[in-house]
């Protein structure tokens, strides 16, 4: 500082004229009783750089708040000095070399010597970080991002155009203060004790850099070298090099060029240009974002590891996040994406957005595992917080997929390895009214081959984007803790030592349930909007169309249950009646009128029909429940409760495997009689405390009740499906991997007799699903040879099924099932 003030008194009053005229401040915090300053104790100010317009600023504001200015000066003991502020770090004069000098100040090290001397003094050390360009909100210029604050210590040319473009957005933290005196207390000797405060004000400034502008990055080359010195990587290379034809320097630009590919290029800069960019991007396409659920994440943002677990919907979920999270003042995350998104022009742009690549697959390849596992527990290691998508991949059919283990095997790892800080997981439920990709996923699922991610098929997708989007609503769910899902698995894993080579066996045990407890807390954030809530009504029709008036009453009967007895507390349910749904809905041009004098029919226009179940899937899991009473109570015309609840118990373990919902089994006895509780209170249903009927066949009320069984319709005739061909085969007679196949070949063929089924009605992910939750239910197991066994629980199924669904429905499924399927039976397991 003392090489600034020799200046001429003169340059220094302009300098401070042109501060006042183009520098306006936000200082933080606005109550400044809440720094519990004390105000008989002498003030020294400190500062991170060395910096006159960084002084010059805290001495004015100084002057319009209750505190003493720097100009003022501090007494310590024998020791004065004119200027109570002192940096932490300084440098040559202004036309030199950036680099800091972290050399002690002088008068830091004055009162550390006189505090020594006499116990009896003390001074106040206030942190004070001045941050030029830091309101993302109001910014809307990319030459305003570009002279904005960040890591880099600004050269005298940056630093005059930051503050003439950025000195209206200027923001000044005052931190509270440090007592020297309970620092020279400790007894260190003196030069330690200058250390100490230095790395303390250092951690500080650190801290709160971090907080507004986000974590430091050091250049992607550094880390790359920091990378390949790992001991993991290292061994992995010298692995790479003993095997035939190989070599250290081989193995060595293998390893390189595979870090060089996973490694994110962090920019400040280009985040914020991506708020810019992504703004006008949503206003263009859709109709906003809206975003509940932040005060959650908020609340365990701070003091942990967070990790982002959206389910993925769209390739746009990569930009929605971080555009969400900066626009809301937090540090965008570093975002696992697949390796074919790094192609020409977007790959970089991804890249230095926080994106970082893999592979679809590590199997066989101990060198890139290596690197990617040491890549992402840097990235924990150093405090980033991470996005990744649980399921692997974009859902096709609007429904999560099952989790992939992959990177929360690597995530739990990580933590095990070093247990500094908590890692919480924060499920986000992210809801579109209308997809980008709608159309390439039902072509997909028609058996279209996926077209591979080019810079050429992303332009052409952008030129076709024409009509409307709708709003995009964004939740984000109750936060995980890793430590109670471990401590859940295995109580005493604090106490027992981790060989990452080996782990042990509750490890994978935690990362199964981990990863479905991830899914089931992404849907109890659903979002219910109205062309989900529209899709699942019509779709449960059997023409897709109903009369206006009764489409209305439907809808408002699913919104009322919805709020009366709402799925989760997270779950969002609009504010809205089913007139206005309807009315919304036609505006988005996702359904027809037809004009009639009895009344207006409502149904989805043709080619809109099957994509519209894409958006039903997304909330299904809500009314799953209300449908499987709807539906026993309907086929059975007359049940009693007791056998009602016992039915739908023992449906409700393949149900919700496959749509992932949340009770327990414990609980469901109690879901159930709400169920019936409200179909009783709007009519669909009778009952008396021993039984429950169906309402007379010939009123509105059975036809809803009809239409709400439907919902889960086709959910039972897939049991029914993987149930009838497993009896058929026998027990013992057919592989897991026949079974998959048998299912899906008969499923397809039901949607070739039957339209409306709709092609993900032959999913075969969902069967695959389903006879996984067989075996882990133990209806079914495994023999020797690899067949499919079972018993008298199978059986019982088997027979329970046909109450599930109408005579034709099954005799139809028994028809087709009656095909020789015995070649596909004889077929061994795939590896």
């Amino acid at each position: 500082m003392t090489r600034w003030l020799g200046l001429d008194l003169l340059f220094i009053w302009l300098f401070k004229t042109i501060l006042s005229w183009v520098v306006r401040t936000q200082v933080q915090p606005e109550d400044m009783e809440t720094l519990n300053i004390d105000p008989e104790l002498p003030v020294c100010y400190v500062l991170k750089n060395d910096s006159l317009s960084d002084y010059l600023v805290l001495e004015s504001e100084c002057k319009n708040l209750p505190l003493p200015t720097p100009s003022e000066g501090f007494e310590v003991g024998q020791y004065k000095h004119g200027k109570a502020a002192f940096f932490l770090a300084g440098r040559g004069w202004v036309w030199q070399r950036k680099e800091l000098i972290q050399t002690p100040s002088k008068q830091l090290v004055a009162i550390v010597d006189e505090l020594e001397k006499n116990p009896e003094l003390d001074i106040q050390l206030i942190p004070v970080s001045i941050f030029w360009g830091r309101a993302p909100s109001r910014e809307n210029s990319i030459f305003k991002i570009l002279f904005s604050d960040s890591w880099r210590v600004p050269g005298m040319f940056r630093k005059l155009l930051m503050i003439l473009i950025q000195g209206r957005q200027t923001v000044v933290q005052f931190g509270e203060p440090v007592s020297a005196r309970q620092v020279v207390d400790e007894k260190l000797p003196t030069e330690l004790t200058i250390r100490k405060v230095s790395r303390v004000f250092r951690t500080h400034f650190r801290r709160m850099r971090e907080a507004v502008i986000g974590p430091d990055l050091s250049h992607r080359s550094t880390m790359v070298n920091t990378l390949l010195g790992m001991p993991n990587v290292v061994a992995a290379i010298a692995a790479e090099a003993e095997r035939p034809k190989g070599s250290a320097r081989k193995a060595n630009s293998l390893a390189r060029g595979y870090a060089r590919e996973i490694a994110a290029d962090y920019s400040h800069s280009v985040i914020r240009i991506y708020y810019i960019v992504l703004t006008w991007l949503w206003n263009k396409l859709y109709n906003g974002v809206s975003v509940t659920g932040i005060d959650r994440l908020k609340k365990v943002a701070t003091n942990n590891e967070v990790i982002y677990v959206p389910c993925h919907r769209s390739h746009i979920d990569y930009l929605l996040m971080s555009y969400l999270l900066f626009r809301h003042g937090m540090v965008p995350p570093h975002i696992a994406a697949g390796v074919n998104l790094n192609m020409p022009i977007v790959g970089p742009i991804l890249r230095r957005g926080g994106a970082f690549f893999l592979r679809r697959s590590f199997k066989g390849n101990r060198l890139y595992t290596a690197v990617f596992n040491e890549y992402l527990n840097m990235m924990f290691d150093r405090g980033f917080s991470v996005e990744y998508f649980v399921e692997g991949g974009r859902s096709r059919t609007g429904r999560l997929l099952s989790p992939r283990p992959g990177m929360l095997a690597m995530t739990v790892r990580s933590f095990l390895r070093t247990r500094r800080r908590n890692f919480v997981f924060v499920p986000v439920h992210v809801s579109y009214e209308k997809v980008l990709e709608g159309s390439t996923y039902l072509g997909e699922l028609y058996g279209k081959e996926k077209k591979k991610e080019s810079i050429f098929s992303l332009f052409s997708t952008l030129r076709r984007l024409k009509g409307k989007f709708g709003k995009v609503y964004v939740n984000f769910g109750d936060p995980i803790h890793l430590n109670d899902q471990l401590d859940a698995i295995e109580p005493q894993w604090h106490s027992q030592a981790y060989d990452d080579s080996s782990p042990p066996p509750w490890v994978s045990e935690t990362v199964d349930a981990l990863g479905n407890n991830i899914i089931t807390g992404i849907n109890n954030a659903a979002v219910i909007n109205p062309i989900n809530l529209l899709s699942l009504a019509l779709l449960s029709t059997p023409n897709q169309a109903m009369d206006e008036r009764t489409l209305a009453e439907h809808l408002d009967f699913h919104l009322a249950f919805a709020r009366k007895f709402p799925y989760s507390d997270q779950l969002l349910v609009p504010e809205i009646s089913g007139a206005e749904v309807i009315a919304y809905c036609e505006s988005m041009d996702v359904l027809v009128r037809q004009k009639h004098p009895f009344g207006d029919v409502i149904r989805f226009a043709e080619d809109k029909a099957l994509l519209m179940t894409y958006y039903r899937n997304n909330i299904i899991h809500v009314y799953s429940l209300l449908s499987l009473v709807a539906c026993q109570v309907l086929n059975h015309r007359r049940i009693k409760r007791c056998v009602l609840v016992n039915q739908v118990s023992q449906l409700y373990q393949f149900v919700r495997s496959e749509l992932f919902i949340h009770w327990s089994e414990d609980e469901i006895a109690g879901v159930v009689e709400q169920c019936v509780e409200f179909l009783v209170d709007y009519g669909y249903l009778v009952a008396n405390d021993v039984e429950v009927w169906a309402p007379d066949p010939r009123t509105t009320e059975y036809m809803h009740l009809s239409i709400l069984a439907n919902t889960t319709k086709q959910s039972l005739e897939r049991f029914f499906i993987t149930v009838e061909i497993l009896v058929k085969a026998g027990s013992g007679k057919i592989q897991r991997a026949a079974l998959e196949n048998a299912c899906t070949m008969l499923a397809q063929r039901m949607s070739l007799l039957h339209e409306s089924s709709g092609p993900e009605f032959s999913d075969k992910a969902l069967f695959k699903t389903f006879i996984q939750a067989l075996i882990k239910n133990d209806i079914i197991a495994r023999n020797g040879e690899g067949n499919l066994e079972f018993g008298d629980a199978l059986i019982r199924s088997y027979e329970d099924a046909h109450s599930l669904l109408s005579a034709d429905t099954r005799q139809s499924i028994q028809q087709i099932a009656e095909l020789d399927l015995e070649k596909e039976f004889a077929e061994p397991e795939e590896a």
